[in-house]
């Protein structure tokens, strides 16, 4: 076993192996983050039944207030054109009917505040520099502190610099994101439901976040004419044109329409990906988006960040110690792999510019959506996973 942890990055990733370790009585670790604690972030988030079902093994049943919407369908919508083309219920694919849950983003990390404390996360100690000593490794920090470990974890995020081998990529894509407070329409019948609109190099989803009827939005566009990244600093809180966001976004839906004209800010950045998911080098795990940072897919690039810091502990709990980063690789490379390719043909098929392969693309979500088994045998492996049952790693 380990005798001391150190973990880089107090985001979803970081946060639940913390809880997880917290939660199995070892507390010799310490999570350090190079940002100050932010309160009352107003951004929503989705939290898929691979995720949710993880998180019920840390609380069960966390998800039993009034800072949790249980989503019950997925419904489809083109941007062009009035009405709903498909919907999919979603406890049809779900075996054990765990919920796709949506929430403001402070919310789920409440979850873990019940398990971490002062004496677990220390924020504003950014890391400078890693130096391997014997079976140590010394983090040394911005401030001159150092401090010591026998294994270091990042999750530090899709921009951390301690990898060998800089692989980040820019995608070519544009994300937004903004909340709607308050938001009733008597003509927009969603408050269980995730909508997406789809357009020509474009899409859109949203969903309420809370009993309040906030709504959270989050598109994403082609740069393809990279005016959007020119005045544009990575720090995912960049405000963008309420006027330019509205001309884009707004199509011909009339329920599209009605969540358009509602927005009063927009946040914009643009997307990143890694070309190569690296898992560990030497004794340093990588898990979440510093491993393998994806485009935005059903907030897999959370789940997957989840499923990392459980497998992770969990071979940890195994006294996996020389070979815990090939262990760790081994049950996470064909997973995060095929939810990866997932994306990137999402990011393709919501995106679809010509006219016929918009209409093919209809006709074959409408299909899945009303044919039980077809949809089943699809989305199962995602939404099914459970690190508690072997058969369900691929």
């Amino acid at each position: 076993m380990f005798k001391k942890i150190i973990i880089i990055g107090a985001g979803i990733a970081g946060l639940t192996i913390g809880s997880f370790l917290k939660k199995r009585n070892f507390n010799n670790f310490r999570i350090y983050e190079k940002s100050e604690k932010k309160e009352n972030v107003q951004s929503g988030i989705q939290v898929p039944p691979n995720a949710s079902r993880i998180l019920g093994f840390l609380e069960p049943r966390f998800f039993n207030n009034n800072n949790f919407i249980k989503q019950d369908y997925l419904k489809f919508f083109s941007q062009y054109s009035s009405g709903m083309y498909a919907k999919m219920k979603i406890s049809d694919v779900v075996d054990d009917k765990t919920p796709y849950l949506t929430c403001y983003r402070n919310n789920l990390l409440q979850v873990f505040d019940q398990f971490l404390g002062a004496n677990d996360i220390f924020y504003k100690k950014k890391v400078v520099q890693i130096k391997k000593d014997h079976s140590y490794s010394k983090v040394i920090f911005d401030d001159g502190s150092e401090d010591f470990a026998d294994l270091v974890i990042f999750a530090d995020g899709i921009f951390s610099q301690f990898k060998k081998e800089n692989n980040l990529r820019y995608s070519g894509y544009v994300a937004f994101r903004g909340v709607i407070k308050n938001f009733f329409s008597e003509n927009f019948d969603s408050f269980n439901s995730i909508s997406l609109w789809s357009g020509k190099n474009k899409h859109l989803v949203s969903y309420y976040t809370n009993q309040d009827n906030d709504i959270s939005f989050t598109g994403v566009t082609k740069d393809y004419e990279n005016e959007l990244l020119k005045d544009i600093t990575i720090n995912f809180s960049n405000k963008f044109s309420t006027e330019k966001f509205k001309t884009d976004f707004k199509g011909e839906n009339k329920n599209l329409k009605e969540i358009t004209d509602n927005v009063q800010a927009v946040l914009c950045w643009p997307i990143y990906y890694l070309k190569k998911n690296i898992f560990f080098e030497d004794n340093q795990i990588y898990i979440g988006d510093s491993s393998h940072g994806m485009v935005p897919f059903q907030a897999q690039g959370a789940a997957q960040a989840i499923e990392d810091a459980y497998i992770l502990q969990d071979e940890i709990f195994k006294n996996v110690t020389t070979n815990l980063g090939v262990f760790f690789t081994k049950k996470r490379s064909d997973r995060v792999r095929n939810v990866i390719l997932r994306s990137i043909m999402n990011l393709y098929v919501f995106h679809a510019s010509f006219f016929v392969t918009k209409i093919i693309r209809n006709l074959l979500i409408k299909f899945l959506s009303v044919n039980f088994l077809l949809k089943k045998y699809y989305f199962n492996k995602l939404f099914n996973y459970n690190p508690r049952n072997t058969s369900y790693y691929f």
